[in-house]
C-alpha cells in the first residue's frame, strides 16, 4: 500500500506538469509547479499541524479525520505510523473506544520504536482504565512511563490508573510532578486537577478537593 502511494504522488506529480504544458505552455508549467508545492506543504505541513490544533482544541472527531488523510496520503512508513497512533489517541479522548481497540489490535507493538511504544501502551492504559480494569491499566501505564518519564500525558494516566487500585498518596504525588517540566496546555492541566479532585475526596480533604474542581471546570469552559 505505501509503494502504491509513493506511485501515485510521482504520477501525480509528473503527470501536471505535462498536463498544463499541453494546455498553457511555459505559464501552465510554472503554475503546474506551483501547484505540486503547495500539495506538498498541504500534506507535510499544514495538515498535521491542524491535526494536532484540532486534538489540542478538544475537537478530537476532526483532528482523527485529518490523522486518517494523513496516514492515507503521507509516503513515509513513520509518519503514516505516527498518524495512526495519533488518530488513536483522538478516538480514546473521545470516548470512542470500539474503533480505538480495533485500530490498536493491528498495530504490532513490539516493532514500534520507543517514543512510539510509549503512546501506544498509553492507549491501552486509557481504555483499560475506561473499562475499570484498573490493575491492567496501572500495569500498561508503568510501562509506558517507564519508556518515557518526561511526558506528562503518560503520568496523568499513570496517576489515573493509581488513584483507581487505590493508591490515592501515589497518585497525588505523580500528578503533582506533571507540572514539574513546565506550564501544561489548558485541556490536559484540567483533567489532571480533575483527577486530583478525586484524590483528596478520597483522602476526606474536601477543601482541597473543591479547589481543583473549581479550577478544572474553569479550564474546561
Amino acid at each position: 500500500m505505501r509503494y502504491g502511494r509513493l506511485l501515485a504522488w510521482i504520477a501525480f506529480v509528473i503527470a501536471l506538469p505535462i498536463l498544463f504544458i499541453s494546455l498553457l505552455a511555459q505559464i501552465g508549467l510554472v503554475l503546474a509547479l506551483v501547484l505540486d508545492l503547495a500539495a506538498l506543504l498541504w500534506v507535510w505541513l499544514w495538515l498535521p499541524r491542524s491535526a494536532h490544533a484540532a486534538f489540542l482544541a478538544g475537537k478530537h472527531r476532526s483532528a482523527a479525520r485529518r490523522y486518517r488523510l494523513i496516514a492515507a496520503v503521507t509516503r513515509s512508513t513513520e509518519r503514516e505510523r505516527a498518524a495512526r497512533l495519533s488518530r488513536i489517541g483522538c478516538h480514546v479522548a473521545a470516548g470512542e473506544h470500539e474503533p480505538a481497540t480495533h485500530l490498536l489490535a493491528a498495530i504490532d507493538g513490539a516493532a514500534l520504536e520507543v517514543q512510539e511504544r510509549a503512546v501506544w501502551l498509553n492507549n491501552r492504559a486509557c481504555i483499560a482504565l475506561a473499562q475499570s480494569d484498573a490493575h491492567a491499566a496501572l500495569a500498561l501505564a508503568d510501562e509506558a512511563t517507564a519508556l518515557r518519564p518526561d511526558v506528562p500525558a503518560l503520568q496523568h494516566t499513570r496517576g489515573s490508573a493509581l488513584l483507581a487500585v487505590g493508591r490515592v498518596d501515589e497518585a497525588i504525588a505523580v500528578l503533582d510532578q506533571m507540572r514539574h517540566g513546565g506550564d501544561l496546555g489548558p485541556r490536559l492541566e484540567a483533567e489532571r486537577c480533575t483527577v486530583l479532585a478525586r484524590a483528596w475526596t478520597q483522602k476526606g480533604e474536601p477543601a482541597y478537593a473543591e479547589d481543583y474542581r473549581l479550577r478544572g471546570d474553569a479550564l474546561a469552559r
